[in-house]
């Protein structure tokens, strides 16, 4: 991983309901961690409780933090997910290279990509009536 050198270190938290989607539930995502051997920690959120603190909207949706624990980026990893080497835009790497080499964060919030975080006695498209485009 290219910036563990550098003392960045990486946490997954699955926020979904197990009771909505069963395909996106912990154990189902425990399974894909492995399969695709991700090298981070991953935590189960099973009440849902640090999703709706943190305002998470979809999965995945980044949550930078500086080494002081503030936070200086959320938002996307890539304008096109789905095919990587379409993206023009690698938010996440600039924001992690900028944060190692001491510069200011030049864009601190983008719009989350992804599926929507499976809210637990809702409909699996449901959101929180606060989410909306960010920027």
């Amino acid at each position: 991983m290219k910036y563990g050198p550098k003392g960045v270190r990486f946490v997954g938290i699955n926020s979904n309901s197990s009771n909505t989607y069963r395909e996106d539930d912990f154990e189902h995502m425990v399974m894909r961690m492995e399969q695709y051997a991700f090298p981070w920690i991953y935590l189960h959120d099973e009440t849902q409780e640090i999703a709706r603190k943190y305002g998470a909207l979809r999965t995945p949706h980044f949550f930078v933090f500086n080494e002081d624990r503030k936070l200086v980026y959320t938002g996307r990893a890539l304008d096109n997910p789905r095919d990587a080497s379409r993206s023009t835009e690698h938010d996440l790497d600039r924001v992690l290279d900028e944060l190692v080499s001491g510069q200011e964060i030049s864009v601190k919030l983008t719009n989350p990509i992804g599926c929507t975080i499976k809210w637990e006695g809702m409909d699996s498209h449901w959101m929180p009536s606060e989410a909306k485009d960010l920027v």
